[in-house]
């Protein structure tokens, strides 16, 4: 198992837990984990950038749509609320990735 999947799986971890106990600077640890994801991930095929930045806004619409349900709801929408901050940061990881390449490349 690489780095990245570990991350990538710590992340979603502190989203969950985060969604039931007050966690410390979870937002600062959940974007953080996000950028270092966002910038080491291997996403020199523009398909699969573009596959997490439709992820990333699709996440941020729908992310309180299960809220209305009782008792699961909640939990559902903190989860994926915690998600949504965690694949924006991607997404700002891979943009920057992106720039970087264009400004380097010419």
């Amino acid at each position: 198992m690489g780095a990245l999947k570990i991350l990538r799986l710590l992340g979603m971890a502190i989203a969950v837990v985060a969604a039931f106990v007050a966690v410390p600077e979870a937002v600062l640890i959940m974007t953080v984990l996000g950028l270092i994801v966002g910038v080491m991930g291997d996403m020199e095929d523009s398909s699969n950038r573009v596959y997490w930045l439709v992820l990333a806004v699709a996440l941020a619409s729908v992310s309180g749509a299960a809220g209305p349900l009782p008792v699961i709801g909640g939990p559902i929408s903190d989860i994926m609320g915690n998600m949504s901050t965690i694949l924006n940061a991607v997404a700002l990881g891979l943009i920057l990735n992106a720039t970087k390449e264009r400004v380097m490349n010419g």
